[in-house]
């Protein structure tokens, strides 16, 4: 806001900006009334701020307006950090006028002294399904069509601790004189109207002998004036007499109790409005109407022993968009509404009232210790009326993670804020272990990419399956980076189940004597390394026996020898070819794939994952599944993280201080079938090693292993849920907090 240079001189302070805050009851939350009342008795400042309830087309909202850096603000996301409090922009704000827009209001002012109160409502009064009274008020607000508005919105000023002072002395010293023996009310009422009648009389009586001699002499004019005047005096001294009865001994028609309910209270100078916009097409008819039935709505908190509300005329305006204090007029006394019976006119919705049109919260809000997610990870930010970060710790790092969520819910975005976070620690020379990242859809590895430190980048290799220009050279037999035969077998060998459909006891046997055949021949002191067999040479391996004769010459195991010589020879060719036919179907299909045959058909590796892990590097690998199919993908990825297992268990036999700490992400883990990842979750800690997996549903992980939904909760140390799933919320609230979260929770909550 500007000022012009006099209110420079005249020392004029901007005013803070308005803001406006929507609440957004949280879907099976019982917000009690008592924790209105409370929230309201700690508005004990005299700031200006208003309540309001918001009603167009699409729906009512929830809205409290009050001013930057207000108390108000700060407190309305204290006591409701279950629900969404989040600020409204200033181009949303129902009362902001749009262009050929046009406001009509009317005014409800207090009927009653201001000791009575409203119909007000307890907790167990709104328990019922359409027991809120607001409900009513909600339902006025429904049913407006394309361009038109109701707001309905109660202006408060707190009047501070003593302002029903002056009723509780009057009340208590009321009591005492009727304890004393007092005269009763209607013989004292009686006196009194008596005197005051005779007083009355006599003046009169006075007033007409004083008329009658001016007529006689001639003088009527002064009579009748005089008589004006007697007559204007009575009226305003009745009208006198009427006020000063109603003062002073007004409360004494009116219950006690019901008096004590208000005066004992904290109360608020108020304001209740109702505003209705309407586009250049309404007019003041449908405003009226508009008016009318929200007025009708509040006639559901008059009290027949108490206040009640009284709708004024309807008047054009241009709505105050400030959250300015009440205002009232010359003659009118100010209108007060004590907590209770604002708790009442303005609450978030319980669970059991869910009118159609009130948008409600996905799920409830439990904010973290501010000091246990202080440091590590950056993550995001709260959602309260506060929003601080928040990290995820360095000791929650170094622990097993697992992530569940429904595709595009946040999975990825924590993996790639933690992976991000560890390689700028790595810069920094804050940690040396390394990172490997498995990523089936490139998304992932190409958000890391835009994200590494130029000091590190020497040390991040990247194997992107997708690129068409630089294949990366990935033998799965290679005995330089797999020296073990028999790993390896069981590698290739798990990886091939976890894939293939068909599955059965000769084909593994089949499938295992290839591959440690061709990984012989590779480990044999005449084979270059250049020279070496890959997995694309077992279909050939089955099927041409001068082949197979070449490569058997290079077999030093006679075991593996006379398998080939004996059980593969002995088979009826019926049986053989039943039981090889699948084996070669599904290596043919490698060796007929550009792209498999372009990564898996290189003789030799061009990546030592030993060394990447031993020096502390970056790994980065985008399997490429939509690139080069799920079988390609799933076997590469598979491959390789069975290659990390080998290498992190070599560890073992270092001194714990040498072992080199390694984190591995895999994200969609059960894209990646063939991997022993119950073993290497509950084994490979010891050695150094953390995971961070993640996936959509725990019902895949059955697929892998029967037992692996349980093994994997029993050995992360960081579980991260996102929306999921009914079926999976129903198990995870036991492994979060089932008293604090329940199944609605989860699967209603936000993206990311």
């Amino acid at each position: 806001m500007k000022f012009g240079i006099i209110g420079k001189i005249l020392g004029h302070k901007p005013r803070p900006e308005k803001r406006l805050i929507a609440v957004t009851s949280e879907r099976t939350g019982d917000h009690s009334l008592s924790g209105v009342e409370s929230f309201l008795n700690t508005i004990g400042v005299p700031e200006p701020f208003s309540l309001e309830l918001a009603g167009d087309s699409a729906g009512v909202a929830l809205l409290a307006r009050c001013r930057e850096g207000s108390f108000v603000k700060q407190q309305v996301g204290a006591f409701y950090p279950q629900a969404r409090v989040s600020e409204v922009s200033p181009e949303d704000d129902p009362l902001r006028l749009a262009e050929g827009e046009r406001a009509w209001s009317t005014t409800l002012r207090l009927r009653g002294p201001e000791y009575l109160p409203l119909r007000t409502f307890r907790d167990d009064d709104l328990k019922e399904p359409g027991s809120d009274p607001l409900v009513s008020l909600i339902g006025a607000m429904s049913g407006l069509g394309e361009g038109e508005r109701l707001v309905a919105r109660i202006k408060l000023l707190s009047l501070g601790p003593d302002w029903a002072r002056q009723h509780q002395e009057r009340t208590q010293q009321r009591q005492q004189t009727g304890q004393a023996g007092s005269p009763p009310d209607g013989q004292e009422q009686f006196n009194t109207k008596q005197a005051v009648s005779f007083v009355m009389l006599g003046l009169t009586a006075l007033a007409g002998v004083r008329g009658y001699f001016w007529v006689r002499d001639g003088e009527t004019w002064k009579a009748v004036l005089l008589g004006l005047g007697v007559a204007a005096g009575l009226v305003v001294a009745g009208w006198a007499w009427w006020r000063i009865k109603k003062f002073l001994s007004g409360d004494r028609h009116h219950d006690p109790l019901l008096i004590k309910e208000k005066v004992d209270r904290l109360a608020y100078d108020a304001q209740v409005e109702v505003v209705a916009v309407l586009s250049e097409h309404g007019d003041e008819r449908r405003a009226r109407e508009m008016l009318r039935n929200a007025a009708l709505a509040y006639r559901g908190y008059d009290n027949p022993a108490g206040a009640s509300f009284k709708a004024g005329k309807v008047r054009p305006v241009i709505p105050e968009t400030e959250p300015f204090p009440p205002a009232r007029g010359m003659w009118q006394s100010r209108n007060v509404l004590g907590v209770r019976e604002l708790a009442s006119l303005w609450h978030p919705l319980g669970g059991g009232n869910q009118p159609a049109g009130v948008p409600r919260a996905g799920s409830r809000v439990l904010s973290p210790s501010a000091k246990a997610v202080s440091e590590g990870a950056y993550l995001g930010d709260t959602v309260d009326s506060r929003p601080r970060r928040v990290h995820l710790p360095e000791d929650a790092i170094r622990r097993n993670q697992f992530l569940v969520a429904r595709t595009r819910m946040g999975k990825s975005t924590v993996m790639n804020h933690v992976v991000a976070h560890l390689m700028r620690e790595k810069a920094a020379g804050r940690n040396d272990g390394a990172i490997i990242v498995v990523d089936p859809h490139a998304d992932l590895v190409e958000d890391l990419l835009k994200q590494v430190p130029g000091s590190i980048l020497d040390s991040v290799y990247l194997i992107d399956l997708a690129d068409k220009k630089q294949a990366p050279g990935i033998n799965l037999l290679d005995s330089r980076i797999f020296p073990d035969r028999d790993r390896t077998a069981d590698s290739v060998v798990r990886v091939a189940h976890g894939l293939w459909e068909q599955w059965g006891p000769r084909m593994q046997s089949i499938l295992e004597h290839t591959v440690k055949s061709l990984h012989e021949y590779n480990c044999h002191p005449g084979t270059g390394e250049d020279e070496q067999m890959t997995i694309l040479y077992g279909s050939r391996m089955l099927s041409d026996r001068k082949f197979r004769n070449k490569v058997l010459l290079r077999v030093d195991d006679p075991y593996i020898v006379s398998w080939w010589g004996g059980v593969f020879l002995d088979w009826t060719r019926t049986i053989q070819s039943e039981a090889v036919s699948p084996v070669q179907t599904r290596l043919a299909y490698y060796s007929s794939s550009k792209k498999a045959r372009s990564i898996l058909g290189q003789r030799r590796s061009t990546l030592d994952i030993r060394e990447v892990i031993a020096k502390g590097g970056v790994l980065l690998v985008s399997t490429a599944q939509g690139d080069v199919g799920p079988e390609v993908s799933g076997l590469v990825g598979a491959s390789l993280l069975n290659l990390v297992d080998s290498v992190i268990r070599e560890q073992g036999r270092l001194p714990r201080e040498q072992r080199r700490g390694a984190l591995v992400v895999v994200d969609e883990m059960t894209s990646i079938p063939g991997v022993d990842y119950e073993s290497m979750l509950s084994e490979l800690g010891k050695f150094g090693a953390s995971f961070m997996l993640a996936t959509q549903s725990l019902g895949r992980l059955d697929k892998l292993s029967p037992t692996m939904r349980d093994t994997l909760l029993a050995n992360v140390g960081c579980l991260a849920v996102f929306q999921v799933a009914g079926e999976d919320a129903k198990q995870l609230i036991d492994e979060l907090d089932r008293d604090r979260v329940s199944v609605e929770d989860l699967v209603s909550l936000p993206v990311h």
